[in-house]
């Protein structure tokens, strides 16, 4: 990529966030893929980038108003930008309806929670939070750049702020990235009108709409239909109002030598050493988020059935869950907390110590935990991607078994050297793929895992972000992008 051109960021939670201390400021990095990707592209930009994000804490917003941030690219390489929301309005955008409106919709899970519909007090907070959180984002973002600058905006939070933008600046180049799933209009359909609408429209406001796969590609392009655009899936091209977008999926990749570099550290290999010491049959390992899309609840109900009509494991297996909070200001997420302690108690007032829960975040234990497993159960209901399911093997020593559900993301890369899940819903179908987990023969595992380990190893999340710079140059050079149009299988 020419790297003369300015690369602005957007993303609602930043590289950093900062944490209060005796009175000064101090940063903690961003955690996940997504921050680790994005800051390597900045990294290498330096002051050819900015990181435009929210204030998401008091303690960002002490850092914003005390001037704190201005100390950032020194410590980072470039300016990171924060924008201070009004909490209220912040609430009601990023709880109602980024995390329980536009993510429940991407993920299809209105059955699984019950949500029968919405009404005018969540078509309120998107009137009158949502979009005009967006639409600042935006604003923020043309009073920075020049129109030569590169505008990655990043997931559902800031889905209509591609075409605020691009009214602001009809020719500014704009990259729209979702990293969850994309399920289609069957899960956007719920949502009350006309937000359906106003998300693709303002997802379409962007020459560049990505995904991580294919599925999640063909969800979004149904949509589009939905609204009347003209879809070209030979080329992978949306033609709306006027306007093309471009459509491709860029797979998220792990970086497999730094997993493994914090996977030596000595916390992560005295829990590896503890599991391994504790446990007298195989030991089965799931990381999460305490989230419904992670299926978690169904897991360990998969893993008592097994079980229960296998004597010759009761007893002996281990299921070790590296669970971590997530959005315990929403409802439905204390309600499941609850729910998942309850399906693991379940499993243990039959088999004795059969789950260890963890329920607090931790990542050298979770670490340890990817090390060793023989093992590791991802029946995640849908799944932008699935990280974990590359972490455990990159790191993994034992020659651990992959079981995946055919929903992941990481299916399209991993499914054939895993034990697929072809129903997620289906307790029975989860429950067989542990079985045939178990059962399987050591020469096969190792197998197995090593062209896991091979496929996860090449390649790095700079190529990942790299590629869609370079497809956004040729777009902003009137050409068209490098990577292929992605068919669904």
């Amino acid at each position: 990529m020419d790297k003369a051109l300015d690369v602005v960021l957007v993303s609602n939670r930043g590289p950093v966030s900062f944490v209060e201390v005796q009175g000064s400021f101090q940063t903690q990095r961003g955690a996940g893929g997504l921050a680790g990707a994005l800051d390597w592209a900045a990294r290498e930009l330096g002051d050819r980038a900015e990181w435009i994000a929210a204030a998401t804490s008091d303690a960002d917003k002490s850092a914003l108003e005390q001037g704190a941030t201005k100390d950032l690219p020194k410590e980072l390489g470039y300016p990171v930008h924060l924008i201070d929301i009004d909490p209220g309005t912040y609430g009601e955008y990023y709880d109602m309806v980024s995390n329980r409106m536009l993510w429940f919709a991407n993920h299809c899970l209105w059955n699984e929670l019950g949500i029968d519909s919405f009404g005018q007090r969540e078509l309120s907070a998107f009137e009158k939070s949502y979009d005009p959180v967006n639409r600042k984002f935006a604003e923020v973002a043309a009073e920075r750049i020049g129109e030569d600058a590169l505008v990655l905006f990043q997931d559902y939070h800031l889905a209509t702020a591609p075409r605020h933008l691009r009214a602001a600046r009809p020719n500014q180049t704009i990259l729209h990235f979702t990293h969850s799933s994309f399920c289609g209009p069957h899960g956007l359909g719920r949502l009350p009108r006309p937000i359906p609408r106003r998300i693709i429209e303002g997802m379409l406001g962007a020459d560049l709409v990505g995904f991580h796969v294919a599925p999640w590609v063909e969800g979004f392009m149904q949509c589009c239909e939905e609204i009347g655009a003209e879809v070209d899936r030979s080329v992978g091209v949306v033609k709306f109002e006027g306007r093309r977008s471009w459509v491709r999926a860029y797979p998220i990749p792990v970086d497999a030598d730094e997993l493994r570099a914090t996977a030596a550290s000595n916390d992560a290999r005295i829990w590896s050493q503890r599991f391994v010491e504790e446990t007298s049959g195989p030991l089965l390992v799931r990381a999460d988020r305490t989230e419904p899309s992670k299926n978690i609840v169904r897991g360990f109900q998969a893993y008592g059935m097994v079980l229960d009509r296998r004597p010759d494991l009761a007893g002996r297996a281990r299921f070790v869950a590296c669970l971590y909070p997530s959005r315990q200001s929403m409802e439905e997420y204390q309600t499941y907390s609850a729910e998942v302690r309850e399906a693991a108690a379940q499993v243990n007032s039959r088999h004795h110590g059969a789950i260890d829960l963890f329920m607090e975040n931790d990542f050298p234990r979770t670490m340890g935990a990817l090390m060793v497993y023989d093992v590791l159960l991802v029946n995640s209901i849908m799944d932008g991607m699935n990280l974990v399911s590359k972490e455990g093997a990159a790191v993994n020593e034992t020659a651990g078994v992959l079981v995946l559900s055919r929903s992941a993301g990481s299916f399209s890369e991993l499914g054939e050297d895993s034990v697929a899940i072809d129903d997620p819903l289906s307790i029975e179908s989860t429950a067989a793929a542990l079985e045939e987990a178990l059962d399987m023969p050591m020469g096969q595992r190792f197998d197995r895992a090593a062209r896991l380990k091979d496929t996860v190893g090449a390649s790095k999340p700079q190529e990942w972000i790299n590629t869609q710079l370079e497809d956004l140059a040729a777009i902003r050079n009137h050409g068209e992008p490098s990577t292929a149009p992605s068919v669904r299988d």
